[in-house]
């Protein structure tokens, strides 16, 4: 019952913490990021920091009646989520060689895997979460049914285990491809590529780069991307970079090529299509008269 209902609150946070990642991602890139470890609409990290904010502030009544001092509230939860990062961000990288979250360029950091910035902001957080958001889970935990509590749970440990395994077959997977990949590329045709997409400021010798790109790297890179599979695909974009050069390189490649060649050959096809059409529909006219 107490676990099931634990549960359910993990997967709702994870939910809201998804929220706020992808709202200020998406901000700060002004394009869309779908953020997280998982594919689903989850943060499992943030889940877990406002679980145990949860078992130790939430059935403390000093807590619900204002008398844990606010400074006590944010070192506990600045500290606690420093761990939790830190632990996350090292056990990713370990197992899947890769890191989801940089903050190299920040200052104060540890290994780019925490900075006081952001342990701070989760410290001033955590104070929202136990003054505000928790009196309120408590009181709806209090009220939920316990057999649609364990229902429910079940539920989401089914679809969260579905997800997770999916998601680290892809990863492997996708690691697996990339580092093979690299593996057939020699150096010759490297030069070229690194010669294709070299992009300059002006969008007229950008647009002549890739028209200019070795066909046999073209195709290389086309069949590469088409059979990514969305869940790759979600991946390769979530993983901020690799800690192998040879992975780290591969997946750089071919963000690129699909981001700033594979559209561009797509326009540059349906321009040579509709020309095509256009003096075909022009030849026809004459015909007729």
């Amino acid at each position: 019952m107490i676990v099931a209902k634990y549960f359910t609150e993990f997967i709702v946070y994870s939910f809201i913490g998804w929220i706020y990642e992808c709202t200020y991602c998406s901000i700060k890139s002004k394009h869309w990021s779908n953020r997280g470890f998982l594919y689903g609409p989850v943060c499992p990290i943030y889940g877990v920091g406002a679980v145990l904010c949860s078992m130790i502030f939430g059935n403390a009544s000093l807590t619900v009646s204002g008398e844990t001092p606010l400074w006590e509230i944010f070192v506990i939860c600045a500290f606690g989520s420093a761990i939790l990062e830190y632990s996350t961000s090292y056990l990713l990288e370990r197992y899947f060689h890769a890191l989801w979250w940089d903050y190299s360029n920040i200052p104060f950091n540890i290994h780019g895997r925490i900075c006081l910035p952001v342990t701070m902001a989760f410290g001033f957080a955590g104070i929202v979460v136990v003054k505000f958001v928790l009196p309120f889970a408590e009181s709806v935990k209090a009220d939920m049914n316990p057999i649609f509590a364990e229902v429910l749970a079940l539920m989401f440990m089914a679809i969260l285990a579905a997800d997770l395994a999916l998601t680290v077959q892809s990863l492997v997977d996708l690691t697996a491809r990339l580092d093979s990949m690299e593996n057939e590329f020699n150096i010759k045709v490297e030069e070229k590529y690194r010669a294709a997409i070299e992009v300059p400021s002006e969008l007229k010798e950008k647009y002549k780069a890739v028209i200019e790109m070795p066909a046999e790297l073209r195709d290389r890179y086309d069949e590469f991307t088409e059979k990514l599979t969305v869940r790759e695909k979600y991946s390769l974009y979530s993983i901020k970079t690799y800690t192998s050069q040879k992975t780290r390189n591969a997946a750089s490649k071919v963000r690129n090529y699909m981001d700033n060649i594979s559209d561009k050959l797509k326009r540059e096809k349906d321009e040579i299509s509709s020309e095509i059409a256009e003096k075909k529909e022009e030849t026809e006219k004459e015909n007729k008269i």
